[in-house]
């Protein structure tokens, strides 16, 4: 049997697991007992997806080729993000007014305790 990844979450490597049998690669993932039963006693929390010798690199580079191309999909995803412009006007009205409504709060309180400081200081 031979390593071809680790991974610190269950759910990782299940879906590695996952991944490797449908392209065909008989997988299974090696990992501590404890995880499922008392996981504040583990003592290796890495999750290891081991396969046949014979077919360890062709598996790994599925492995690779698929989490860049998750990597990559996902960064895409996380940082996409369409500027204020392109929005609907009632859209960027709400923002304005949510942005201005926090420190708006402040200057009016501000003006006012200047006012009456001022008021007092010249009757």
């Amino acid at each position: 049997m031979a390593i071809v990844a680790e991974y610190t979450s269950r759910f990782s490597a299940d879906l590695a697991v996952a991944l490797l049998w449908d392209a065909g690669f008989e997988a299974t993932i090696l990992s501590d007992p404890a995880h499922s039963v008392a996981p504040h006693h583990v003592t290796d929390p890495m999750f290891l997806i081991v396969v046949r010798e014979e077919v360890a690199d062709d598996a790994s580079e599925i492995l690779i080729e698929e989490a860049v191309t998750a990597e990559t999909e996902e960064l895409d995803a996380k940082y996409h993000h369409r500027p204020l412009s392109s929005r609907p006007t009632w859209f960027r009205w709400a923002a304005w007014s949510v942005f201005w409504a926090f420190p708006g709060v402040f200057i009016i309180a501000i003006l006012m305790i200047a006012w009456r400081l001022l008021d007092g200081l010249f009757p």
